[in-house]
Protein backbone atom coordinates (compact mmCIF):
# COMPACT_ATOMS: atom_id res chain seq x y z
CA UNK A 1 0.00 0.00 0.00
CA UNK A 2 1.43 3.42 -0.92
CA UNK A 3 2.32 5.73 1.96
CA UNK A 4 -0.09 8.61 2.47
CA UNK A 5 1.78 11.82 3.25
CA UNK A 6 0.16 15.17 4.00
CA UNK A 7 1.10 18.81 4.49
CA UNK A 8 -0.05 20.79 7.52
CA UNK A 9 0.28 24.44 6.46
CA UNK A 10 1.09 27.60 8.39
CA UNK A 11 2.19 26.27 11.78
CA UNK A 12 3.58 28.84 14.24
CA UNK A 13 7.15 27.89 15.14
CA UNK A 14 8.77 30.82 17.00
CA UNK A 15 7.57 34.12 18.49
CA UNK A 16 9.78 37.06 19.32
CA UNK A 17 10.44 37.61 23.01
CA UNK A 18 12.66 36.32 25.79
CA UNK A 19 12.06 32.70 26.70
CA UNK A 20 13.30 30.36 29.41
CA UNK A 21 14.16 27.22 27.45
CA UNK A 22 15.96 24.01 28.39
CA UNK A 23 19.37 25.47 27.53
CA UNK A 24 18.83 28.78 29.35
CA UNK A 25 17.32 32.11 28.41
CA UNK A 26 16.81 32.80 24.69
CA UNK A 27 15.96 36.20 23.27
CA UNK A 28 14.27 35.95 19.88
CA UNK A 29 14.25 39.06 17.71
CA UNK A 30 12.91 39.81 14.26
CA UNK A 31 16.53 39.36 13.08
CA UNK A 32 16.48 35.82 14.55
CA UNK A 33 13.36 34.95 12.54
CA UNK A 34 14.62 36.56 9.34
CA UNK A 35 17.92 34.72 9.70
CA UNK A 36 16.10 31.37 9.93
CA UNK A 37 14.22 32.14 6.72
CA UNK A 38 17.30 33.38 4.84
CA UNK A 39 19.36 30.34 5.86
CA UNK A 40 16.51 28.04 4.82
CA UNK A 41 16.20 29.69 1.40
CA UNK A 42 19.99 29.57 0.94
CA UNK A 43 20.09 25.87 1.85
CA UNK A 44 22.80 26.41 4.48
CA UNK A 45 21.79 23.16 6.18
CA UNK A 46 19.38 20.47 5.13
CA UNK A 47 15.68 21.16 5.48
CA UNK A 48 14.67 21.20 9.13
CA UNK A 49 13.27 17.83 10.11
CA UNK A 50 10.07 17.21 12.02
CA UNK A 51 10.51 14.68 14.79
CA UNK A 52 8.81 13.21 17.82
CA UNK A 53 10.24 14.96 20.88
CA UNK A 54 13.75 16.31 21.40
CA UNK A 55 17.01 14.39 20.97
CA UNK A 56 17.72 11.72 23.51
CA UNK A 57 21.11 9.96 23.31
CA UNK A 58 19.39 6.67 24.13
CA UNK A 59 17.50 6.77 20.82
CA UNK A 60 20.00 7.57 18.07
CA UNK A 61 18.72 7.17 14.53
CA UNK A 62 15.07 7.99 15.12
CA UNK A 63 13.24 8.56 11.87
CA UNK A 64 12.04 11.98 10.82
CA UNK A 65 8.26 12.23 10.50
CA UNK A 66 8.35 14.99 7.91
CA UNK A 67 10.19 18.24 7.42
CA UNK A 68 9.58 21.98 7.46
CA UNK A 69 9.29 24.00 4.31
CA UNK A 70 8.03 27.39 3.17
CA UNK A 71 9.47 29.17 6.22
CA UNK A 72 8.29 32.76 6.45
CA UNK A 73 7.88 35.59 8.91
CA UNK A 74 4.45 37.10 9.53
CA UNK A 75 3.77 40.62 8.24
CA UNK A 76 4.25 42.10 11.72
CA UNK A 77 7.70 40.45 11.97
CA UNK A 78 6.86 38.71 15.25
CA UNK A 79 6.30 35.06 14.29
CA UNK A 80 8.11 32.44 12.21
CA UNK A 81 5.71 30.07 10.51
CA UNK A 82 6.24 27.10 8.24
CA UNK A 83 4.55 24.08 6.73
CA UNK A 84 4.91 20.53 8.02
CA UNK A 85 5.52 18.55 4.80
CA UNK A 86 5.65 14.80 4.22
CA UNK A 87 3.81 13.97 7.44
CA UNK A 88 2.43 10.42 7.55
CA UNK A 89 -1.37 10.46 7.46
CA UNK A 90 -1.59 8.41 10.68
CA UNK A 91 0.38 11.13 12.51
CA UNK A 92 -1.62 13.97 10.97
CA UNK A 93 -4.79 12.22 12.16
CA UNK A 94 -3.67 12.43 15.82
CA UNK A 95 -1.46 15.52 15.67
CA UNK A 96 -3.97 17.88 17.27
CA UNK A 97 -4.49 15.75 20.36
CA UNK A 98 -1.24 13.77 20.64
CA UNK A 99 1.22 16.55 19.67
CA UNK A 100 -0.55 19.92 19.98
CA UNK A 101 2.64 21.87 20.74
CA UNK A 102 6.15 22.01 19.39
CA UNK A 103 9.67 23.20 20.14
CA UNK A 104 12.35 24.26 17.69
CA UNK A 105 15.99 23.30 17.56
CA UNK A 106 18.68 25.33 15.87
CA UNK A 107 22.22 26.60 15.87
CA UNK A 108 23.53 30.12 16.39
CA UNK A 109 26.19 32.12 14.57
CA UNK A 110 26.54 29.94 11.51
CA UNK A 111 28.96 31.02 8.78
CA UNK A 112 28.12 29.50 5.39
CA UNK A 113 30.81 28.40 2.94
CA UNK A 114 30.30 31.65 1.00
CA UNK A 115 31.06 33.64 4.16
CA UNK A 116 27.48 34.72 4.87
CA UNK A 117 26.75 34.87 8.60
CA UNK A 118 23.42 33.64 9.94
CA UNK A 119 22.64 34.53 13.58
CA UNK A 120 20.19 31.60 13.78
CA UNK A 121 19.56 28.52 11.62
CA UNK A 122 16.57 26.28 12.26
CA UNK A 123 17.56 22.59 12.18
CA UNK A 124 14.49 20.75 13.51
CA UNK A 125 11.11 21.01 15.13
CA UNK A 126 10.20 18.55 17.86
CA UNK A 127 6.55 17.65 18.24
CA UNK A 128 5.57 17.75 21.90
CA UNK A 129 2.80 15.91 23.66
CA UNK A 130 2.94 16.08 27.47
CA UNK A 131 6.00 18.34 27.65
CA UNK A 132 5.39 22.10 27.67
CA UNK A 133 7.35 24.08 25.07
CA UNK A 134 9.78 26.83 26.03
CA UNK A 135 7.86 29.34 23.91
CA UNK A 136 4.49 29.29 25.60
CA UNK A 137 2.60 31.68 23.32
CA UNK A 138 2.46 29.51 20.19
CA UNK A 139 -1.01 28.56 19.06
CA UNK A 140 -1.76 24.87 19.34
CA UNK A 141 -2.28 22.99 16.11
CA UNK A 142 -5.48 24.49 14.61
CA UNK A 143 -7.53 21.30 14.82
CA UNK A 144 -6.93 21.27 18.58
CA UNK A 145 -9.37 24.18 18.73
CA UNK A 146 -11.87 22.46 16.45
CA UNK A 147 -10.62 24.22 13.33
CA UNK A 148 -9.62 21.73 10.68
CA UNK A 149 -6.13 22.31 9.32
CA UNK A 150 -6.01 22.12 5.56
CA UNK A 151 -4.11 18.99 4.58
CA UNK A 152 -2.72 18.21 1.16
CA UNK A 153 -2.55 14.49 0.44
CA UNK A 154 0.37 13.05 -1.51
CA UNK A 155 0.42 9.46 -2.67
CA UNK A 156 3.84 7.89 -2.91
CA UNK A 157 3.77 5.29 -5.64
CA UNK A 158 5.10 1.84 -4.90
CA UNK A 159 8.65 1.17 -6.06
CA UNK A 160 11.22 -1.42 -5.07
CA UNK A 161 11.27 -0.52 -1.37
CA UNK A 162 9.59 1.99 0.95
CA UNK A 163 12.94 3.79 1.32
CA UNK A 164 13.21 4.14 -2.46
CA UNK A 165 9.64 5.43 -2.65
CA UNK A 166 10.40 8.05 -0.01
CA UNK A 167 13.59 9.10 -1.81
CA UNK A 168 11.65 9.51 -5.06
CA UNK A 169 8.96 11.58 -3.32
CA UNK A 170 11.55 13.80 -1.62
CA UNK A 171 13.47 14.30 -4.86
CA UNK A 172 10.23 15.25 -6.61
CA UNK A 173 9.35 17.72 -3.86
CA UNK A 174 12.87 19.18 -4.00
CA UNK A 175 12.59 19.67 -7.76
CA UNK A 176 9.18 21.33 -7.32
CA UNK A 177 10.57 23.62 -4.62
CA UNK A 178 13.51 24.65 -6.82
CA UNK A 179 11.13 25.25 -9.72
CA UNK A 180 9.17 27.64 -7.50
CA UNK A 181 12.44 29.45 -6.80
CA UNK A 182 12.63 28.60 -3.09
Amino acid sequence: MPAQLVTVPSVELIHTGTWDISTGQWTVTTETLESAVAAHIAGVVRRPVLKLGHDDPRFDGQPAVGYLDNLRVTADGQTLIGDYVGVPQWLADVLASAYPTRSVEGVHDVVAVDGTRYPFVLTATALLGVTDPGISTLADIPAYFGVAAKAVAVTVTATETPATAMAVALASARRARRARGK
